[in-house]
């Protein structure tokens, strides 16, 4: 069964569906947490959002799928769009990082209070920057039966826009023009990476991506608290049970990232870690045609059957 739901936000209405399992009585539950820029609750890029995304991108439907997974596993699962985002009231031009970490904090509190679910067993899953969100709350002793991370980063933001811009331009020519075309957003954010990273350490509001074929006045208040924050600074305070999940053709953050991560974990004294690196895989998890090819070409692929049986097996054995 799902539901339309919502929940309040810093007076900001957030919409978002529960999926409930079959003949399970007060589920466990998992909230979903979606990555960078303008996104529903399906894991899918807002093409409305036609300054974001001029050219309409392929539905990947991640989360969809996942709910779907959770829900044959006997879990709960809610889903919502990102603040200014499908049916969810808000700005997603103006939205920073702690914003979106208040939205998911929120989020976990009304869970916390749902008479469909069982409120003593929420686990978090975050894809991308939902997986640095979810980390982030994960640390504050919320607790967090769980945390599932897809794709997420260990290290400071700038470092992994460096490690995306050098391995860009690396491409084949046709590669980088179809992505410019598909994704020009991030093209310019590459192009012009120096100077944009100069002006998010200086505190600068905005800042002009593009040019006259495409352009946009960037809000920068949100990576500048990435810049500033990285998510290395929050995996000692981490004590639940974690799973690392991370494609090796990633193009958005490298596989390095999760292995990082799980040494950062152990280091704190957390081995409740279980960690996969999926060949051939890239940062949605679908399975790369060549490793050059881009991600958004890949959308239109299904989630790949191994990180399904990774999540089956890792749920399914949880709580033994």
């Amino acid at each position: 069964m799902e539901k339309n739901l919502y929940f309040i936000s810093k007076n900001t209405k957030l919409q978002g569906t529960l999926t409930l399992p079959d003949d399970v009585d007060k589920p466990p539950v998992c909230l979903l947490i979606g990555g960078s820029f303008p996104q529903t609750r399906d894991g899918n890029l807002d093409n409305s959002k036609k300054d974001w995304f001029p050219v309409t991108l392929p539905e990947r439907n991640l989360f969809k799928d996942e709910a779907k997974l959770f829900k044959e596993l006997g879990y709960a699962t809610f889903r919502y769009d990102k603040r200014g985002c499908g049916q969810s009231e808000g700005d997603c031009n103006t939205v920073n990082l702690f914003d979106l970490v208040d939205d998911a904090r929120e989020a976990i509190k009304w869970l916390q209070q749902l008479p469909e679910v069982d409120n003593n067993k929420i686990g978090l899953l975050g894809q991308s920057e939902g997986a640095v969100i979810a980390l982030m709350l994960a640390a504050e002793d919320l607790d967090i039966g769980f945390y599932i991370w897809q794709g997420g980063v260990f290290n400071n933001l700038e470092t992994i826009l460096y490690w995306q811009r050098d391995n860009f331009w690396k491409l084949e020519q046709n590669a980088i023009n179809n992505f410019k075309n598909t994704f020009p957003l991030m093209y310019w954010v590459y192009a012009q990476l120096d100077e944009l990273s100069d002006k998010i350490k200086q505190g600068d509001p905005y800042f002009r991506l593009g040019d006259e074929t495409w352009s946009k006045d960037f809000y920068l208040s949100l990576w500048k608290q990435h810049y500033d924050h990285p998510p290395s600074g929050f995996i000692d305070k981490i004590n639940c049970p974690v799973l690392l999940l991370h494609g090796e053709l990633d193009h958005n953050t490298p596989s390095t990232e999760a292995l990082l991560t799980k040494e950062a974990l152990n280091n704190a004294g957390n081995y409740q870690v279980t960690t996969h690196i999926f060949p051939g895989l890239d940062h949605s998890f679908r399975r790369l045609g060549t490793p050059d090819e881009d991600f958004v070409t890949a959308m239109k692929r299904p989630l790949d059957p191994d990180v399904i049986e990774a999540i089956k097996h890792w749920i399914t054995n949880l709580n033994k």
